[in-house]
């Protein structure tokens, strides 16, 4: 079975279409599932639309006290799934659930499936130029952990044998970094994916994730270098 877990905060509009969509497009594939929605106590009510969702779809949620951030919502989901494979997108309908299928057969010969805005056929839709040499600018910073050429993805598959749930302290946003630096992961593949900025709602990205992010770098470096 597939666990998507999927951090949510005010994404209340988002949900009641995303939810449905994965229904559809895993269903078509015979793909056994469930969805983990972990929710930060949103003022919108997203932890309830979710557990009415539940009623028609295979949901979980979890509703934390307070607004307790992406990485560490992503883990208490984690820690929650049934599956033998997990996976993780963004509430926002920002990444394509048409392309789950394809990660999910890419699990049988790989441990982990990213989904890529910087391989061949992969692309942004509706970013500023700023903001894709900021993501650029943080792709290169880590290059001595990794391989991969989207590391900030925030779209991944991984199975759970090679995951190292025990092992993980994220800071910030980056969790997929974290799970590949920390985790048994050997073979790894990066899908195509034409990422689309958010419909609906606002972007949880502040001013202080590019100093988050570079402190939990430094983490994984050193990391990476005791192993």
């Amino acid at each position: 079975m597939l666990s998507i877990v999927i951090p949510t905060y005010n994404e209340k509009k988002n949900i009641e279409k995303l939810i449905p969509q994965i229904h559809r497009i895993l269903s078509k594939e015979s793909i056994k599932y469930e969805i983990i929605i972990v929710d930060d106590n949103s003022p919108d009510k997203t932890a309830e639309a979710a557990k009415k969702l539940g009623k028609k779809y295979p949901v979980k949620v979890i509703k934390r006290k307070g607004k307790l951030g992406l990485s560490s919502a992503v883990v208490a989901g984690f820690k929650k799934a049934l599956g033998d494979f997990l996976g993780v997108m963004d509430a926002d309908l920002s990444h394509p659930v048409d392309k789950l299928p394809e990660m999910f057969k890419e699990l049988k010969t790989h441990d982990m499936v990213v989904g890529s805005r910087y391989v061949k056929g992969g692309d942004i839709e509706n970013w500023p130029i700023k903001r894709k040499i900021i993501s650029k600018g943080a792709t290169l910073l880590a290059k001595p952990v990794t391989k991969m050429k989207d590391p900030m993805s925030g779209f991944f598959m991984i199975k759970r044998s090679v995951l190292k749930i025990g092992k993980l302290n994220p800071r910030g946003y980056k969790i997929a970094l974290e799970v590949y630096v920390k985790s048994n992961v050997r073979i790894f593949k990066e899908v195509p994916i034409i990422f689309k900025d958010r419909e609906e709602g606002t972007s949880k990205l502040g001013g202080n994730v590019m100093v988050n992010y570079l402190i939990h770098l430094a983490q994984l470096y050193r990391f990476k270098i005791r192993r």
